[in-house]
């Protein structure tokens, strides 16, 4: 990621999310729904373009990846919140099932903060998963209703991601970024092993 433009269009996006996220939280607090579900599906299809644009782009950077997860975090927690403030009445018989993925969803933040003193964003492929199947569900609730196969999909997956995503922490020798899954850490461990052997 050699990248050292700050302004580029993917940056741009994030810090669109980053910025919008107090006025969701007023939304939310106001009971403004209608208004607020529309900037938050503004805010979920930017998430969607920053990450493609800088990929097909060439525009990915140290920084951008940075304001991406922390602005996927903000935008995670307007979503959250709102569904819990808007809509308790829907999710509340399937409160522990939430629960649950927020547990591991904080617990691969925090393992991320003790061992490597800062929020990585690792970027996963099926956090990124995650992130579409959740956003689906929370504009699903908020336009048409609970949708409760969605929801535990997404949740289970969500789950499986946030395990994913631990594990992955605990191997990695230091901070990386954009590491796409286990499969290709371990792939990248066993490639290092090799050349030691071979060296």
């Amino acid at each position: 990621m050699k990248n050292k433009a700050i302004w580029t269009i993917p940056n741009i996006l994030s810090i669109y999310r980053l910025v919008v996220f107090p006025v969701l939280i007023f939304l939310t607090l106001g009971g403004h729904e209608t208004i607020f579900s529309r900037l938050f599906f503004i805010s979920l299809i930017t998430d969607i373009l920053d990450g493609w644009i800088a990929r097909t782009f060439h525009m990915e950077s140290e920084l951008g990846a940075k304001l991406d997860t922390w602005a996927d975090t903000a935008t995670y927690l307007a979503g959250f919140w709102a569904i819990f403030s808007l809509e308790w009445r829907s999710i509340a018989p399937h409160i522990l099932w939430i629960v649950v993925f927020a547990i591991a969803w904080l617990a691969s933040y925090l393992i991320r903060i003790i061992k490597f003193r800062s929020i990585v964003g690792l970027h996963t492929y099926n956090f990124k998963i995650t992130a579409y199947l959740q956003g689906a569900c929370m504009m699903g609730l908020l336009w048409f209703g609970y949708w409760g196969w969605l929801t535990y999909f997404a949740i289970a997956w969500g789950v499986f991601a946030c395990l994913e995503e631990i594990l992955i922490v605990l191997l990695l020798p230091e901070a990386k970024s954009n590491v796409k899954g286990l499969f290709w850490v371990l792939r990248e461990g066993w490639l290092w092993v090799l050349r030691e052997a071979n060296s």
